[in-house]
């Protein structure tokens, strides 16, 4: 039971960094004609591993 509880998240964790990393992926492409490649590549795969600091980042820096 414990291991299913664990896979559980595991599997959360992962589904929810594969979205945010994927919203980084494509604000670059809804904002305008910015520059993209592998630096965007790069803030999407940090923002898939850190995806929970990344939510209250952007809800620190967002403005008011």
């Amino acid at each position: 039971m414990k291991r299913r509880v664990w896979l559980a998240a595991l599997i959360i964790y992962a589904i929810a960094g594969i979205v945010d990393g994927a919203t980084h992926i494509t604000e670059p492409l809804a904002a305008g004609p910015h520059p993209s490649g592998l630096s965007t590549l790069a803030v999407a795969f940090c923002a898939g591993l850190f995806w929970p600091i990344d939510i209250v980042a952007r809800a620190l820096l967002a403005p008011r």
